[in-house]
């Protein structure tokens, strides 16, 4: 992760340009003459499509974010932020075709945010750095996004890579030692567990056997089970959950005999939907099994550069959000707030090479500009 997280909330209300069309001017506007600057979203948003609950669920903390700040005495006092956003239907060529007409239609957008699609946020990262522009996503987790590959890429979220830690930490505290893998053979779960393969090779851990599976998963659980694997590290989606688990079941693999440890950022109730057994019998088999899942919000109870606590934003966003929920609104609410810290830095910094310019003035494909953002 490449952006803390832990900036949390402040106070209320004022302007954000929501929607997919029009946008006032960059000229500086009302009495206090402050200068308009514009950002770009990226979320899925229509009822029609399953993941649209992510967007729908951190739009609430968009605009809590960019109400307090544009209220906030602390940062961007010169100027007011505004975001330009689209829904990408978490279709690639939607959410492309949605990049492309932000950057030749209205006012130029200093940063992207999003997305939370990998399928996305991988075209978009990949265009945007012929523009020489910065993007910070939300809740796109996808472990290939890393500095080397991606190096105008940023997120709040944590990488899947990040869950290896705990589970690792767990494991030496019970000193388990002698352990198995199993992940869907997939890039998303493949690239997490072979670096998982390789922290565990460097914590002195016994992998005494790896399986990955692609279209059924009893051959890979009957070859934990031959090699008398206990303790279980699985990296897999929460459909091939119910698959694992109820095929655990069925040979055995489950109870106090066992410990599985898998990555379940899943749906509420994920175990109730239909699947290949009855949901006692998979609720049965998940019965002592570990899943690790982000952190919605700090615990800490710190005041946060918002001038709120955690617990404190939670009541503005819950007063926001209706029936909507995502599990990255804090990391929304926070990147919203990193993006503004970014763009006062460099308004700062933009003095120091052109005394009289301000980031109204900023242009896409220019080296200084892009460099001032990656610092």
């Amino acid at each position: 992760m490449r952006w803390g997280r832990g900036l949390e909330a402040v106070a209320l209300a004022v302007a954000l340009v929501l929607g997919s069309g029009g946008v006032g001017s960059q000229r500086p506007t009302g009495v206090n003459k402050r200068h308009d600057v514009y950002i770009a979203g990226f979320f899925p948003f229509g009822r029609h499509v399953p993941e649209s609950s992510t967007g729908r669920g951190v739009m609430p903390a968009v605009k809590l974010a960019v109400d307090h700040i544009n209220e906030s005495p602390a940062v961007l006092r010169n100027y007011r932020l505004h975001m330009w956003w689209n829904d990408t239907e978490c279709n690639a060529a939607v959410g492309v075709k949605a990049f492309f007409d932000m950057m030749h239609d209205g006012p130029h957008k200093v940063m992207l945010f999003g997305a939370s699609c990998t399928q996305v946020t991988d075209p978009i990262a990949k265009a945007s750095k012929h523009w020489r522009l910065t993007q910070l996503s939300y809740a796109d987790t996808h472990p290939m996004f890393t500095p080397l590959q991606f190096p105008n890429f940023f997120r709040v979220v944590p990488s899947e890579n990040a869950f290896n830690l705990p589970r690792l930490k767990l494991m030496t505290y019970f000193n388990w030692t002698r352990v198995g893998t199993i992940y869907q053979n997939e890039p998303r779960y493949s690239l997490a567990h072979n670096r998982l393969v390789a922290e565990l090779d460097q914590g002195n851990f016994t992998v005494v056997e790896s399986q990955s599976f692609a279209n059924e998963v009893k051959t890979a659980i009957k070859k934990l089970k031959d090699k008398d694997v206990r303790i279980i590290l699985g990296n897999f989606n929460e459909s091939w959950a119910r698959h694992i688990f109820c095929e655990a079941h069925n040979q055995g693999m489950v109870g106090r005999k066992y410990q599985w440890l898998i990555m379940g950022t899943y749906g509420e109730q994920w175990w109730n939907e239909p699947g290949p057994c009855d949901s006692t019998e998979l609720t049965a088999a998940l019965e002592g099994c570990i899943l690790t899942d982000l952190l919605p919000l700090a615990t800490t109870g710190d005041v946060t550069v918002s001038g709120f606590t955690a617990e404190e934003y939670q009541v503005e966003y819950d007063s926001r959000r209706g029936q909507e929920y995502s599990r990255f609104h804090g990391y929304t609410y926070d990147g919203i707030w990193a993006v503004a810290l970014a763009i006062q830095h460099v308004a700062h910094r933009i003095r120091h090479f052109h005394k009289n310019q301000t980031v109204v003035d900023f242009q896409y494909r220019s080296p200084l500009w892009e460099r001032l953002f990656l610092e």
